[in-house]
């Protein structure tokens, strides 16, 4: 799951159809980063990372990328990764106080539990976890200049992944990118995720929330309130979009969130249902509509979306039974995305969460 820069020579589309149809076209491409040579000194940055992962880069070299992703993430265990982000999560809820979820559980559990499996050291974990969150501010085109004191770190925070994953060597370059887009991808979309699902699931009784299985909450919440909010894509040639000719070089933004309400798909759209979905032969289904656009769609859906999910999974499972202990949300400033700034949690069976 991921979010894009701001881009001109916009026009938004927002019907289910629409947004489908252009993400099933090969004409449409997302906005590519030049390729950059790896630095010096002190490694690879932020500017040869994003010329290198699969994410901004188009056709036969996108290919290749993502296979080296998903080579990477093939050789993961869903149900392990679960049952991690379970644990860990539990040991973060423990103690009976309330607990930010933002700050303590969103992004580092599924960052840090994906980081040792794609090969980061136990005892560098959380350095990594910090690295891939500085790297996450700066990753999108244009989200940061590298003079900047923020595009500085996120420079650092490469080289701290590097170092993490090589052992004291230099890894190889196609294995850095893979992982460090895996894991910065990872970051505040899960984060999102985890947290919108929190959000909607902790209002509920406890006893309705624990009646829903995790994966139908899950994909409601991917539907209801997507933490990625737009994708843009960019026309190659003369297509047409929603019926309306698109001149080659036009960038057509593509309204996920809006898309995912579309009452032509999804009846009574606005209202938080998981009773939408279903689990049959191991997968997600709707009992009537269409499949939320949370994880994209098409040519090029998120090649995570199995991982996320796992993550995300586990740790609602540790939290669903908690209540909010400030009703009152506010969210991270962002066009793209919607994160939960901070989002409290308490166990009503213990003396402290009844303060």
């Amino acid at each position: 799951m991921t979010a894009d820069p701001p881009a001109v020579r916009e026009r938004r589309l927002t019907r289910y159809a629409d947004v489908r149809a252009v993400l099933a076209d090969p004409r449409f491409l997302v906005p590519a980063a030049p390729a950059a040579p790896p630095g010096t000194g002190s490694g690879p940055g932020m500017a040869w990372l994003r010329g290198a992962v699969s994410r901004f880069s188009n056709g036969a070299e996108h290919a290749r990328r993502r296979a080296r992703v998903l080579e990477s993430l093939d050789a993961l265990d869903p149900a392990r990764l679960r049952r991690e982000a379970r644990e860990r999560t539990r040991a973060e809820l423990a103690g009976g106080a309330p607990v930010d979820v933002m700050a303590t559980i969103a992004r580092r559990v599924p960052v840090g539990v994906l980081a040792t499996r794609l090969g980061v050291p136990e005892e560098r974990r959380e350095e990594v976890v910090a690295a891939v969150r500085a790297m996450a501010a700066a990753y999108h085109l244009s989200a940061v200049s590298a003079a900047t004191p923020a595009g500085g770190a996120a420079d650092a925070a490469v080289a701290v992944l590097a170092a993490a994953l090589g052992g004291g060597d230099a890894p190889e370059p196609r294995l850095l990118a893979a992982v460090a887009g895996v894991l910065v991808q990872a970051c505040d979309a899960t984060a999102g995720l985890v947290g919108n699902a929190l959000a909607a699931v902790t209002r509920m009784p406890a006893e309705l929330a624990l009646r829903w299985p995790v994966e139908a909450l899950l994909a409601e919440t991917l539907r209801w309130d997507p933490p990625v909010r737009l994708t843009r894509r960019v026309a190659a040639e003369d297509p047409t979009a929603g019926g309306v000719p698109v001149p080659a070089g036009a960038v057509l933004v593509l309204d996920l969130a809006a898309a995912n309400r579309d009452p032509e798909v999804f009846p009574d759209p606005h209202r938080f249902d998981p009773a939408r979905f279903r689990q049959r032969g191991g997968g997600e289904h709707l009992r009537f509509g269409g499949r939320h656009l949370g994880f994209g769609d098409g040519i090029r859906p998120c090649p995570g979306q199995a991982a996320a999910l796992a993550l995300a999974a586990g740790i609602v499972e540790a939290a669903a039974a908690h209540r909010l202990a400030d009703p009152e949300l506010s969210y991270e400033p962002s066009p793209n995305l919607r994160v939960p700034a901070r989002l409290c949690l308490h166990d009503p069976d213990t003396t402290e969460g009844h303060r």
